[in-house]
């Protein structure tokens, strides 16, 4: 082992003695250098944040401003299309005042941008914008105009035409600024990071001066100052994007759901428009009322003691609520109500997005009815339907006439007992079976058919609702009228015929038969004067329009007066209805013979001219003349015969022959005259006695 040096000992004790001295200097510089870098790392952060929290703040109120001028100026253009295109007095006005209202918030926004400090393009663009402003508001003021005066056509055209292009170059500048807004963000970041790159210089060399620890403060500021910048320069590139989708978003959300804002007290500080469609609440009545207002009383406490537990810690709350009415009724809204949460990590204040579901619950309410009161009440019903189809079968089954009900295929579901015994046919032997093809005569089934298939696809024709006489057809194929009146029904979406039919053939031979008494003759069968009026004008208005020949016979028996004061008027009477006869089987079957009054007769001929009816007056007069009558022996006749000329009418053609006739009594009786030219007798007297 050694030896220690005598003379080393000074220089050790010197040594041990300097080293705590340096130590203490050097642990002493190091505190400085730790202190100083300490202090200068904190200076150089509080500037940073400082810088950065300017940056920040001046630029979100700038971008603010921007936002808020882009979307009352959507807002204004949206009210100023609503009042253009409605008819509506009150939603016009109402669109009206939201455009003036979007217009103050537009130029308070304006203004609180104005007092910012900006750069001079930025100056120079908002003077830009005022200047389009200044071009744009008189267009919609004049637009507002044409609206209030009622010129709709023209409020649009100046709304395409100049409203519209004014308003895209305003909204242009404000994007123009929003993007230099967003440029100048960009440089201060890239300022800032520049700045900041020198301080990490500055703390490197110190760190390396002094101690690692300082490094660490160092490199702890700069990642948190880098962190920053970076965070501030990526939320203003997405601001930009975000912004027009946060417009259409709020469109969308106003449009379609019930938005409301309040304070941790629950206190409303902002609603939207559906808010006070919904609640029947203006803006100014709800802004600084207590959520409270529009309590319904229909819901226990502990619901809203939940949901303000829930909010409170800062979480979602998802519900339903039934809320009142200005009026006092009530409304169900489905609620979802998020919490704000601010810097000191507590809510700081709440928005509610509720969607009116009031139609829901009721619809709700009804299916949860019970079963029990459900199937009484079917049971109720069901009871009643059976009690009303028993009575109406009572009463088909009771009824006189026949009561039918078909499909719409024109089956027969149902036949009561009247009908068995007008048609013959029994029930089972109907049902289900096409009631044309079983009573409707062959003649008019492919008629009744098309009819029915109408009626099948419009439940409409023209019998429905009305009595009408058809011909119907009996189980043995005889025929017979009936009387049917028809009532449509639609069953299951389909059409079905109901008809109650009687059996008309008594009345249509009460009809025919007084039909025939008031228009033929007793005694002779023949057609009467009235019903030979009716014919003679039809066949000159034929003649008239087609240019066809016309004749008329007038002819009477010559001294009949004494035939029956010799004979008696029972013996005349026999004398008319031979002659009536011999002269019916003489004629043409188109020709109409009538018995003209007394004993006097007329023959009309349709498409004869005068001298086929002077032939055919010569062969009559000759037949009548060979005809032996009972106890009389032979009759004479005299005869006139005239012809339609144009222009005439029946008084005219009557005249006409009648004159013929009298000729022809004149000229000594059993004669056939067809012109003359003396005139009539006018004593009725005189006319007898020919």
């Amino acid at each position: 082992m050694p030896t220690p040096n005598p003379t080393a000992l000074p220089a050790l004790t010197e040594t041990r003695a300097f080293t705590p001295r340096v130590m203490r200097w050097g642990f002493g510089a190091v505190i400085c250098v730790i202190v100083f870098i300490t202090a200068l790392s904190f200076w150089r952060v509080e500037v940073g944040n400082r810088a950065m929290h300017e940056i920040t703040s001046h630029e979100q109120a700038m971008v603010e401003m921007l936002y808020r001028m882009q979307l009352a100026s959507h807002e204004r253009n949206f009210a100023l299309f609503g009042a253009v295109h409605t008819d509506d007095p009150f939603v016009q006005d109402r669109e009206t005042q939201r455009f003036y209202a979007q217009g103050a918030t537009f130029g308070a926004a304006r203004m609180q941008l104005e007092q910012l400090t900006l750069t001079e393009a930025e100056r120079a663009l908002l003077t830009q914008q005022h200047r389009q402003t200044t071009v744009l508001m008189p267009l919609q003021h004049r637009v507002i105009q044409f609206v209030e005066s009622g010129q709709h056509a023209e409020a649009e055209k100046m709304m395409i035409n100049q409203v519209v292009p004014a308003q895209t170059r305003m909204v242009g500048t404000l994007t123009t600024l929003l993007e230099e807004a967003i440029r100048r963000t960009h440089e201060h970041a890239t300022a800032r990071r520049k700045a900041q790159d020198r301080a990490t210089i500055l703390l490197i060399a110190g760190g390396l001066a002094g101690l690692l620890l300082t490094w660490g403060i160092f490199v702890l500021a700069t990642r948190k100052m880098s962190g920053l910048v970076s965070h501030l320069t990526d939320a203003s590139e997405r601001l930009q994007a975000s912004n027009l989708d946060l417009q259409f978003q709020k469109l969308a959300l106003d449009e379609h759901n019930i938005v409301s804002i309040t304070d941790t007290h629950g206190n409303i500080t902002a609603v939207n428009d559906k808010f006070c469609e919904v609640s029947q609440y203006s803006r100014e009545e709800l802004l600084g009322q207590n959520h409270r207002l529009l309590k319904s009383g229909q819901q226990p406490d502990a619901l809203f003691d939940d949901l303000w537990v829930t909010i409170s810690a800062g979480k979602v709350w998802d519900g339903e609520i039934c809320n009142q009415r200005k009026d006092g009724t009530f409304y169900w809204v489905a609620s979802t109500i998020l919490p704000f949460i601010g810097e000191d990590g507590v809510p700081s204040r709440y928005v509610s997005v509720r969607t009116d579901i009031t139609t829901i619950k009721e619809a709700q309410q009804v299916l949860e009815r019970s079963r029990n009161e459900l199937e009484q009440l079917v049971q109720i019903r069901t009871g009643e339907l059976a009690e009303r189809e028993e009575v109406l079968h009572s009463i088909t089954n009771a009824a006189q006439d026949a009561v039918v009900m078909i499909d719409a295929a024109g089956r027969v579901t149902y036949w009561n007992p009247a009908a068995e015994l007008m048609f013959g046919f029994a029930e089972a032997e109907v049902a289900g079976k096409n009631l044309h093809e079983l009573i409707v005569p062959e003649r008019y089934l492919e008629r009744a058919h098309a009819g029915f298939s109408r009626f099948a696809a419009s439940g409409e024709g023209p019998s429905i609702g009305r009595t009408t006489t058809l011909r119907a057809k009996h189980r043995t194929g005889d025929e017979f009228p009936v009387d049917i009146s028809l009532s449509a029904i639609k069953l299951r979406g389909q059409w079905s015929a109901v008809g109650i039919v009687r059996d008309a053939t008594e009345r249509v031979q009460i009809e025919e038969r007084l039909k025939q008494l008031a228009t033929t003759d007793t005694l002779t069968g023949l057609c009467n004067r009235r019903c030979f009026d009716g014919a003679l004008a039809r066949e000159i208005e034929r003649a008239a329009r087609f240019s066809s020949p016309l004749s008329l016979i007038l002819f009477d028996i010559d001294h009949f007066k004494r035939v029956n004061d010799t004979f008696g008027h029972q013996t005349g009477d026999r004398v008319l209805t031979q002659l009536a006869v011999t002269v019916g089987n003489t004629i043409r079957t188109v020709d109409l013979f009538a018995r003209w009054g007394g004993e006097e007769f007329v023959v009309l001929l349709p498409g004869s001219d005068l001298n086929a009816a002077r032939l055919l007056a010569e062969k009559l007069r000759m037949a009548l003349e060979k005809q032996p009558f009972s106890d009389v022996g032979q009759v004479t006749c005299s005869f006139g015969v005239a012809e339609y000329a144009s222009g005439d009418n029946m008084d005219a053609l009557i005249k006409k022959v009648d004159r013929c006739l009298y000729h022809a009594k004149a000229s000594g009786r059993n004669r056939v005259e067809t012109s003359a030219t003396t005139p009539l007798p006018e004593d009725a007297e005189d006319r007898k006695q020919r």
